[in-house]
C-alpha cells in the first residue's frame, strides 16, 4: 500500500528525551497503559453485559431476543469499526485515537445507565462497541509493535493476558456493585467515569512515536529470536497481496467462528446454566474461572510462540473450543461446567493470541493495523451470535443446540488449520518453516 500506510515494527524509534540506555525500561510504560485499557474495556463490556442482562430484562421488560440484540449491536460495532483505528492513528495519532474511543464508550455507558427502554439501550451498546475498537487490540498491538519489537511474542501474550484478567473481574463486579448500590444502573455509571479517566490518562502519558532511529539517535532493539520451527516472513506483504491469500482467509474464519461461539457464550451462558438449574452465583463463578483460563492461555501463547509455530497453537485452540462448546451444551453439573470453563477458556484465549501473531509472522508488521482491522471487520458477522442465541432460547427453550452447531463448524475450521502452510510471495526467499 502506498496511500498513507501506518509503518510499524522495526522502523520505529524511541522518543526524543531517551538515551540509548533508557528504552529498555521506559518502553514498558506505553505497554502497561494499553494493557490497563484492554483490561478495563474487557471487564466493562463483553464479560459483564451478560451478567447485567437478568437485572435489565426484569426492570425494562425486555425479552431474550431484544436483550440479545444489544449484545449483537455491541459486537457488530466492534467489527464494523475495525478499520477505524488504523485511519485515526494516521490522521490524529495514537492520543486522538484513545480520546475518541473514551468519549464514545463513556457516552455509551451513560446511555446504558439512564435507559428506560429498548432504543437507548441499543444506542448505548453501539457506542460502547465503537469506543471498544478505538481502545482495544488494533491500537494496542500498534503500540507494542512500535515499542517492544524485540520481545514481540512475549509482549503480545502479556497484553492479551492482562486484557483477559478483565474477564475475571467483569462477571464478579456486577453482582458486587448491584449489591452495594441496589441498582444495576450504578454499574454503568462506574464504568462511564472509569473509561473517561483511563482514556484521558492514556492520551496524556503515551507519547507520539517518532519515525526513525537515525533521526533521534536511539539504538534499535535486537530482533526477536525464534526457533527454526517458527515461520516468520522476511518480506513485508502489501495489504492487497495479504488479504488475497488462503492463509488470511483461514485465520479470519478461525477467529470469526471462535468469536461467534465466545460472544454467544458470554451473552447467554449464565442464563443457559440458570435454566438448567445452576445458581446465578455459581454460573458467574464459572464464567470468572473460564476467564482465568482464558488469560492463562494467552500468557502460555506468549511463552511458546518463539518455540512452537503459532499455527499449532491455533490448532490446539480450535480443538479445545470444540470440547468447550460440547460441554457447555450439557453444563448442568460441576464436572461438565469445569470442562466447559477449561476448554472454551483455553480455546478462545489461545485463538485470540495465535491469530494476532500469525498475521505478524505471515505478513510482517508494516501493514498490520490495516490487516488486523480487516480481521475485526470480517469477524463482525459474529455479532449475530447473541441475537441468534436469543432466538434459540425463545423458540426452543434452550441454548444447547446452538452450542453443538458451533462445535461442528469448529471441527471443519480445525481441519483447514491443520492443512494450512505459510504463504510465499513470488519474490520471497525461503524462511525457516514448519
Amino acid at each position: 500500500m502506498h496511500h498513507g500506510t501506518v509503518r510499524v515494527g522495526t522502523h520505529a524509534s524511541w522518543p526524543n528525551h531517551m538515551s540509548d540506555a533508557s528504552p529498555g525500561y521506559y518502553r514498558w510504560i506505553p505497554f502497561g497503559i494499553v494493557s490497563a485499557l484492554f483490561l478495563f474495556i474487557t471487564a466493562s463490556t463483553f464479560t459483564s453485559l451478560g451478567v447485567v442482562f437478568p437485572f435489565m430484562v426484569e426492570e425494562l421488560g425486555l425479552d431474550y431476543t431484544q436483550a440479545g440484540l444489544g449484545f449483537t449491536i455491541l459486537a457488530l460495532m466492534v467489527g464494523l469499526a475495525g478499520q477505524l483505528p488504523a485511519w485515526t492513528i494516521r490522521k490524529i495519532g495514537i492520543k486522538g485515537t484513545f480520546l475518541t474511543g473514551g468519549a464514545a464508550m463513556g457516552l455509551g455507558f451513560g446511555l446504558l445507565a439512564t435507559t428506560q427502554g429498548l432504543y437507548p439501550y441499543l444506542i448505548g451498546a453501539g457506542l460502547a462497541g465503537l469506543g471498544y475498537t478505538q481502545l482495544a487490540s488494533v491500537p494496542g498491538i500498534y503500540v507494542i509493535n512500535r515499542w517492544v519489537p524485540d520481545r514481540q511474542s512475549f509482549a503480545i501474550g502479556a497484553y492479551f493476558t492482562i486484557g483477559g484478567l478483565g474477564g475475571i473481574i467483569g462477571p464478579s463486579m456486577v453482582p458486587a456493585i448491584v449489591a452495594l448500590t441496589e441498582s444495576w444502573r450504578y454499574h454503568w455509571w462506574v464504568m462511564c467515569v472509569s473509561v473517561v479517566v483511563l482514556s484521558v490518562g492514556a492520551a496524556l502519558l503515551i507519547r507520539n512515536m517518532p519515525a526513525g532511529y537515525d533521526d533521534e539517535g536511539g539504538t534499535p532493539p535486537k530482533e526477536e529470536k525464534l526457533s527454526a520451527r517458527v515461520y516468520r516472513t522476511k518480506v513485508s506483504w502489501t495489504f492487497r497481496d495479504a488479504v488475497r491469500t488462503p492463509q488470511f482467509a483461514i485465520i479470519s474464519i478461525a477467529m470469526t467462528v471462535t468469536l461467534f461461539a465466545a460472544v454467544t457464550m458470554n451473552s447467554w451462558a449464565a442464563t443457559h446454566m440458570g435454566n438448567m438449574g445452576v445458581s446465578i452465583a455459581f454460573a458467574a463463578g464459572a464464567l470468572s474461572a473460564h476467564q482465568a483460563v482464558n488469560s492463562l492461555a494467552r500468557a502460555l501463547g506468549g511463552a511458546l510462540a518463539t518455540k512452537i509455530d503459532p499455527k499449532w497453537l491455533l490448532v490446539a485452540a480450535l480443538a479445545a473450543e470444540v470440547v468447550g462448546m460440547i460441554a457447555l451444551a450439557y453444563a448442568d453439573d460441576p464436572v461438565t461446567i469445569a470442562i466447559f470453563a477449561i476448554g472454551e477458556g483455553f480455546g478462545y484465549g489461545m485463538c485470540l493470541f495465535a491469530t494476532a501473531v500469525l498475521l505478524l509472522n505471515y505478513f510482517g508488521p508494516d501493514n498490520n493495523p490495516e490487516l488486523f482491522g480487516t480481521l475485526h471487520l470480517l469477524t463482525s458477522v459474529a455479532a449475530a451470535g447473541p441475537i441468534l442465541g436469543g432466538y434459540f432460547g425463545d423458540t426452543f427453550g434452550s441454548f444447547g443446540g446452538l452450542f453443538l452447531v458451533y462445535a461442528g463448524v469448529l471441527c471443519l475450521v480445525l481441519i483447514a488449520s491443520i492443512l494450512m502452510k505459510p504463504p510465499v510471495k513470488a519474490d520471497q526467499s525461503e524462511n525457516a518453516g514448519v
